[in-house]
């Protein structure tokens, strides 16, 4: 099976017990981040979880931003002006590295949209993480 890179929003999910967002992230064997990805999980991180959210990030690949990248995700936005930048370069970092992009974010892909995985259709965002990772 090909390698995903994962949403912000499904590993915060995770991180908040969803079953949805466990059974996604179960499922494949080689999953990335985007270094975006990263730092909006760890700002979300209550202190006396960063230990073990640092050491649970750490079993996912960590892909920075590169040019190709920053011009993969500008064409994004072009495409749709309404995408968030980070939203555009976490799913440009799965098209530049071949991977499929696994996320819940409805509002910003659309059916049919190449190698986009859609884990299930994602509530609001809430800021607390329920336990640890």
């Amino acid at each position: 099976m090909q390698g995903v890179l994962i949403d912000t929003g499904v590993l915060l999910d995770y991180l908040q017990g969803n079953k949805q967002a466990q059974m996604a992230l179960d499922g494949h064997a080689h999953r990335s981040i985007s270094v975006v990805t990263w730092l909006e999980v760890m700002r979300r991180c209550p202190a006396h979880l960063v230990d073990a959210t640092e050491g649970f990030l750490r079993t996912f690949e960590r892909l920075s931003i590169s040019e190709g990248v920053a011009d993969e995700a500008l064409n994004l936005i072009v495409d749709r002006p309404t995408l968030p930048e980070n939203f555009a370069l976490t799913w440009a970092s799965a098209r530049v590295n071949h991977l499929t992009f696994l996320t819940a974010e409805s509002t910003f892909v659309q059916r049919g949209d190449e190698g986009v995985l859609m884990a299930y259709k994602r509530r609001p965002l809430l800021v607390e993480f329920k336990s640890q990772p």
